[in-house]
């Protein structure tokens, strides 16, 4: 399943984040619906109905993916981000939240309501969704969204978060463990299909040269848009840890910084994949 290195809204433009304008404009769309009333359920339908598109092929809008979105604080700008959403259509979205809320005995501030990463299912690569009954010997249970997987894994929210912060805390201590270069996305295959043909070409002397030109020039133009970008990704998220002091407590900025996705493991073990698409882990809480 194909997961985003950067929020959506976003893309890169000379290895830094800048505005997507098409998505920029759902982000627009999923606040101004939200503090019109409409339900996170209506407007995702709106949204799949619409074909607009997570990343490229992929919809599957639903409450989940839009409610990490009007969290976001990122899209108000910062240092890295450009805006988005005006200050004020952030803050009426909350506002608006807050007064949904009826579970009033639960600490909405509570790191496990800040996690604002999506949590993947071992077995299928889909999301999963967090579920709590006080009923339950452990209250909280995350369910697969797909209906035909139906992967269910029993985790505390405070086991979940205590294996978040010793992943985090591990990296902070050995920064250098970040790695430089990730090939694995779909430019590094596009780059490997390509020099291949190229190879072939030249190797049977059969090839047209305008063709030929134009396929070199496309493989050095994916070579320097992944080199670009990875490093960038790379470099920054080791900054990022190299100026985080140990945790004593899960960090969910940290996490929405650094982390792309985590994955969930029935013996309760829980894994990292970072915006570098890294994967570090298996962490079980101790």
């Amino acid at each position: 399943m194909k997961h985003r290195n950067i929020p959506f809204g976003y893309h890169y433009e000379n290895g830094m984040p800048a505005i997507q304008p098409a998505e920029a404009g759902t982000v627009k769309q999923i606040f101004d619906s939200y503090i019109q009333g409409q339900s996170l359920l209506n407007i995702a339908k709106k949204l799949n109905d619409e074909k607009a598109e997570y990343i490229p092929g992929v919809y599957g809008w639903n409450k989940a993916r839009l409610m990490r979105i009007i969290d976001d604080s990122r899209y108000l700008g910062n240092d890295l981000y450009p805006a988005i959403i005006p200050a004020e259509t952030y803050e009426e979205a909350h506002l608006l939240k807050d007064q949904k809320n009826t579970q009033k005995e639960i600490d909405r501030t509570a790191g496990i309501f800040r996690l604002a990463v999506p949590v993947i299912c071992p077995n299928c690569g889909n999301e999963m969704h967090r579920r709590h009954d006080s009923r339950w010997k452990v209250p909280q249970r995350w369910g697969c969204h797909n209906s035909e997987c139906k992967t269910i894994i029993k985790l505390s929210d405070t086991d979940l978060l205590q294996s978040i912060t010793n992943i985090l805390n591990r990296i902070i201590s050995q920064p250098d463990i970040i790695e430089m270069s990730i090939d694995t996305n779909e430019v590094g295959n596009d780059i490997r299909r390509l020099n291949m043909e190229i190879a072939h070409a030249l190797e049977t002397c059969s090839f047209n040269k305008e063709d030929l030109r134009k396929k070199m020039l496309t493989c050095v133009s994916l070579k320097y848009k992944g080199i670009d970008s990875a490093t960038y990704t790379a470099n920054r998220l080791k900054a990022d840890f190299e100026k985080s002091s140990p945790l004593s407590a899960f960090s969910a900025e940290l996490c929405r910084r650094t982390v792309k996705s985590m994955q969930l493991k029935k013996d309760g073990t829980v894994g990292l994949t970072l915006i570098n698409d890294q994967q570090i882990g298996k962490e079980k809480a101790s």
